[in-house]
């Protein structure tokens, strides 16, 4: 019998605990957590898990709790798959390639579950002998306290290689494979894609629309008659950029997803959102800068995608600097 792959997930919040306690259910690997602000409690008590699907769970341990990836690097196991949970901020110090190093051994697989677009590029220039799987989460989570989680709505995750020219295709199918199994095995849903780009790109706008309104989605949509035009129109924007840059939207994409988040008729906030409320850093530049960019760079006009990020680049400065932007 093989022996279990050890898996690292880095960033123990709300989706990387969620995440984290699907793994080790699965059975089918053997799970570690590098945590900062709840390192001591996921040591020594355990996480707490609150969920109508998986059920209420406290006590929740893993194989190893480590302060950082040198701890967890030292611990002496290669892991196979480095799962980042954490946020993506493209401009934070130090990168994310950084705080990866000493846990990426040659044989492991780097897995992205974050927001936004444009992440894995910097990954490639680190790592360019590996694989990337890159996730589309839309499964709902948030911490009702340090240490205890709900999982609430769906939990759905689409999953695909950023296909790496140097590496042979069928051993990065391989290794995607092996990951939605262990996801499968841990009964939650998992759709893997040919073209995850394509799947990622259409999923940028939510978290920008409620958090210039402060409100979540079903507020946002019933304040005005315009308020659903603009949804459309921005996440037109998003996908005439994607589609410009070669990838595939599928007609009647953006109507699917208005549909999914209208169909939850108590609304839905986001991450973005929650993070502003909470002062902490916004993930902007992978859910406005790159798109922003990318369809300047290719003559796509994008006005409200430029407001959209002024906007809530403002609101990020806001909180970084408090008592500048006293009024």
């Amino acid at each position: 019998m093989c022996a279990k792959p050890d898996v690292l997930f880095f960033g123990l919040g709300a989706i990387g605990s969620t995440y984290a306690y699907i793994f080790q259910e699965s059975k089918r690997a053997r799970v570690s957590v590098v945590a900062r602000s709840n390192y001591g409690l996921a040591k020594e008590k355990g996480l707490s898990l609150r969920s109508k699907k998986f059920g209420d769970h406290d006590g929740i341990k893993f194989h190893g709790v480590y302060r950082d990836t040198a701890e967890a690097a030292a611990s002496g196991n290669k892991f196979a798959f480095v799962i980042c949970t954490n946020k993506a901020l493209l401009d934070a110090t130090p990168s994310l390639a950084s705080q990866l190093e000493p846990v990426v051994s040659p044989d492991t697989t780097i897995v992205l579950v974050q927001n936004g677009v444009g992440a894995e590029e910097p990954l490639h220039q680190a790592f360019p002998n590996h694989t990337i799987i890159s996730c589309v989460c839309w499964t709902g989570a948030k911490a009702l306290e340090v240490g205890v989680v709900e999982q609430f709505n769906r939990d759905a995750m689409t999953v695909g290689v950023d296909w790496n020219p140097s590496l042979k295709r069928e051993d990065e199918a391989k290794r995607l494979e092996e990951f939605a199994a262990i996801l499968r095995a841990g009964k939650t849903e998992c759709d893997v894609k040919e073209d995850i780009q394509s799947e990622r790109w259409v999923k940028v706008i939510w978290n920008s629309l409620t958090t210039v309104t402060q409100l979540r989605t079903n507020r946002f949509l019933s304040s005005s008659p315009h308020s659903l035009p603009l949804a459309y129109a921005v996440m037109n924007e998003v996908a005439a950029v994607a589609t410009a840059q070669g990838l595939h939207v599928p007609v009647g994409t953006v109507e699917k997803l208005i549909e999914q988040c209208t169909r939850v008729k108590e609304g839905l906030p986001s991450s973005m959102l929650m993070d502003h409320l909470e002062g902490r850093p916004m993930e902007v530049e992978v859910i406005l800068g790159t798109p922003l960019r990318k369809g300047l760079e290719l003559g796509v006009p994008v006005p409200i995608l430029a407001t959209l990020y002024s906007i809530v680049k403002a609101l990020d400065w806001k909180n970084a600097h408090p008592d500048e932007a006293r009024i």
